[in-house]
């Protein structure tokens, strides 16, 4: 791994529990092996692109790293019908890239969840998009999914030994009724199964965020507690 520059940012509001304030510590790494990164979430990092980063806050620990043992994964009824609903979608498979269609349901996408969830609402430009998903030192693989030559959902994923890791999946918010939120999220586990490895790594769960508990419904699931260590989650849990 090579680290060209690390900081960590100001306390400032957090976007997950607007109530508490969050610091993130960074490191700008263009240099980084699947390996090193697989041990690094082990440590509490994620990544966007080039940009190693994880909570680093006072008081808190809510944002906890969540992940999915892939050959004892069972989808539940809710995901077993998004699943079935969207079948008649086509799966390609392919380096992440941005272009003007994935821009627009990008931007579509985040402004549907600005009106009904009250993210913050940003614009994000074909560099930034790049910067994030595209530009990448670890091997990377995008799921999209398609209606005829209608793009219906993005999903940016990295592959480490042992883990197919989910960085960030995004949808058309006008099929609302058709689970593809849900049916992003069980292609990641797909994509883990069939790549063979162990684990699929969603990213952070954040009780009491809307936006991201959600991700412990996917079970059994594990969630690392602050000790560092991986633990079954379990219903109504409140260890920390």
């Amino acid at each position: 791994m090579r680290v060209v520059y690390q900081f960590t940012t100001d306390p400032h509001r957090c976007s997950y529990l607007p109530d508490r304030l969050a610091a993130l510590e960074y490191r700008v790494t263009p240099r980084l092996d699947p390996a090193e990164y697989e041990e690094l979430m082990n440590q509490g990092y994620r990544k966007f692109g080039m940009y190693l980063f994880r909570p680093v806050c006072e008081g808190c620990r809510e944002c906890r790293p969540i992940r999915i043992p892939v050959a004892r994964f069972r989808p539940d009824r809710s995901q077993r019908r998004a699943w079935k609903r969207n079948q008649e979608l086509e799966l390609r498979l392919g380096p992440p890239v941005a272009d003007r269609r994935r821009l627009d349901l990008y931007h579509r996408y985040h402004e549907a969840q600005a009106d009904r969830k009250g993210w913050p609402v940003h614009d994000r430009s074909a560099e930034d998009y790049n910067s994030s998903f595209v530009r990448n030192p670890l091997p990377a693989v995008e799921i999209s999914l398609w209606d005829g030559e209608a793009l219906r959902a993005v999903v940016i994923t990295e592959v480490t030994p042992n883990v197919v890791s989910g960085v960030y999946h995004y949808h058309d918010p006008d099929l609302s009724d058709r689970g593809l939120g849900t049916y992003c999220m069980l292609q990641t586990v797909e994509l883990a199964r069939r790549l063979e490895k162990t684990w699929a790594y969603f990213g952070f769960y954040v009780a009491g965020c809307g936006s991201m508990e959600y991700k412990a419904r996917f079970r059994p699931c594990e969630i690392m507690g602050a000790d560092g260590v991986w633990r079954e989650f379990a219903e109504g849990e409140t260890e920390r």
